[in-house]
């Protein structure tokens, strides 16, 4: 009698123990899946990785005007803002910049010298200074400036990584094909292009329609030869020429 007992116990706490692992094993799974808030957003999102955003780009974290020298004197940028920088006349002579003069834009994917950094006040009263990057254009030797970022009470933000490439982006992107790297460096629009080889042929002043990155129309302003460009599926299908305006 006492060794059915014993038997009946051993048997009721194994139920036991599989009821727990079974429960333990439950809740484990459910807090190892996604939330589905994610999972959803994931849904909502058109887009699709690409090679292209697998491309390592350099960058430089300068803390002041003499790190920023330290890193970016003497090399060669890419200008990846195209279309959107203005560019100002740079003397030597007394390290000024005409900041009420205004020569451009700097054109999408234009090569430059880099030179030195300064700082300097702006046009309007204020305690904000900007941070100025001396350069000379390729086949011109003189010495031009654009803005590269703002300094407040020793404080530098610098946005050097997002308005220049810092190595030859023909070699960043040399998986594109030719005739698509012939279009961007002739600043032209072809169907089939993405959003970023677009914005590397007329430049990265844009206003944006509504709808997802790769699935939307983009406005591009194109230094005054302004272009509508309509994307599906991170695809050109469709160019317009705003000739009239």
């Amino acid at each position: 009698m006492n060794l059915s007992g014993a038997k009946r116990i051993q048997i009721a706490l194994a139920v036991v123990m599989v009821i727990a692992a079974l429960r333990v094993a439950i809740i484990f799974y459910e807090r190892s899946r996604p939330i589905e808030t994610k999972k959803s957003a994931e849904r909502a999102s058109s887009y699709r990785m690409t090679e292209d955003d697998y491309v390592h780009l350099p960058k430089v974290f300068p803390y002041d005007l003499k790190s920023a020298s330290k890193e970016l004197s003497g090399q060669m940028v890419w200008v990846r803002a195209g279309n959107q920088l203005p560019y100002y006349s740079f003397s030597t002579a007394t390290r000024r910049v005409a900041l009420g003069r205004k020569l451009g834009l700097l054109a999408p994917l234009e090569r430059l010298g880099i030179k030195d950094f300064i700082l300097q006040n702006g046009l309007k009263p204020s305690k904000q200074r900007q941070i100025m990057v001396i350069f000379t254009r390729v086949g011109d030797g003189i010495q031009y400036a654009t803005q590269a970022g703002i300094e407040e009470q020793g404080s530098y933000n610098f946005y050097v990584n997002d308005a220049f490439f810092l190595k030859d982006p023909h070699q960043l992107y040399k998986h594109w094909p030719a005739e698509i790297w012939d279009a961007i460096d002739h600043q032209q629009v072809k169907l089939g292009m993405n959003e970023l080889q677009v914005g590397l042929a007329v430049g990265t002043s844009a206003t944006a329609g509504s709808g997802d990155y790769g699935n939307r129309t983009m406005e591009y302003t194109n230094a005054g030869k302004p272009v509508t460009v309509t994307f599906s599926d991170n695809r050109a299908i469709k160019v317009e020429q705003n000739t009239g305006q």
